[in-house]
């Protein structure tokens, strides 16, 4: 363990007033460089990951297409959801899987103040999620225009689930968590069987809730080439910038130097390639939707890395 950076960590977080950090790990060539816990948390506890999901469900949709359960990702998402298939409107037809790996199928979508999803909370109370959505205005054609958005996602869900004659959730658990010792309760789910990595009810504790070293265990997966797990050409696809978003892969953040899980209220997972380098940080969501990126840029990467 690195001391010194631990207590430049400490006194920075501190100094910041940032007190809704739980976790911070830091791993150099494969060696535990740094393991921070606060707010009572520990090695075992676990934080839902929000977002960090989508990246979760991009390594899915590769393992889909590695097994052959998904033909290509240019394929049309009508030929595994008939209600995009119905001509309801004639960009649908047009959707493809990469479209939803890279936020750019054109659907309407509003976020609200603080990323509070009204539309999302509407899609709650209908019947059919995917009809709701294929009955929701197009804004763009598809695979012109990047918006980050829930919509893209809550379809790919699907689409695994049709694909492989299962669930999102229980295929991730037979085919990444448990291949990777990891533990995760049950996700949500909407009232068609289409999971989601949030439920609508505030205390339901079965969410994707996983913990900082969990979270690591995603990152070496990466940085080792996909083991035995997912092929290393889907994720040099998935780690590349899209058409529309240099910044942005297949549901992957991109910076200079490596990529990124990111979810609401400051969970990230960071992997740098070259550095050899994975780091994570946790924290306890907030309405102000806090973002702790200044930890990893002036304590980790400037004075230490």
């Amino acid at each position: 363990m690195n001391e010194e950076l631990a207590s430049y960590i400490d006194g920075y977080i501190k100094q910041k007033r940032y007190r809704l950090i739980n976790s911070i790990l830091l791993y150099k060539d494969s060696e535990l460089v740094l393991a921070r816990y606060y707010n009572r948390c520990n090695e075992h506890s676990r934080n839902n990951i929000k977002s960090i999901w989508k990246s979760i469900m991009s390594i899915c949709a590769g393992i889909c297409l590695d097994k052959g359960y998904i033909k290509h990702l240019d394929e049309p998402i009508a030929n595994y959801l008939d209600e995009f298939a119905d001509n309801i409107h004639p960009y649908h037809k047009l959707i493809t899987i990469r479209h939803l790996l890279t936020m750019s199928s054109g659907i309407y979508w509003h976020s609200g103040i603080h990323y509070h999803c009204p539309m999302l909370e509407q899609l709650w109370r209908v019947e059919n999620c995917i009809g709701q959505l294929a009955d929701t205005a197009m804004a763009n054609v598809p695979g012109t225009t990047f918006v980050y958005k829930e919509w893209d996602v809550i379809l790919l869900s699907a689409i695994i689930g049709k694909a492989t004659g299962t669930s999102a959730y229980l295929f991730c658990k037979e085919n990444l968590y448990e291949p990777l010792g990891i533990t995760s309760g049950s996700w949500a789910q909407f009232t068609n069987g289409v999971d989601y990595n949030i439920s609508k009810n505030p205390n339901y504790e079965e969410q994707s809730n996983l913990s900082a070293c969990d979270l690591a265990k995603i990152g070496f997966l990466f940085l080792d080439n996909g083991k035995d797990i997912i092929s290393e050409r889907y994720i040099r696809e998935a780690v590349s910038p899209s058409l529309n978003a240099k910044e942005y892969g297949f549901l992957w953040w991109l910076f200079d130097g490596g990529y990124a899980c990111r979810g609401y209220g400051g969970q990230e997972l960071n992997i740098l390639p070259e550095k050899n380098i994975v780091y994570v940080i946790q924290a306890t969501p907030s309405a102000q939707s806090k973002c702790y990126a200044d930890v990893f840029d002036n304590c980790v990467l400037g004075p230490f890395c």
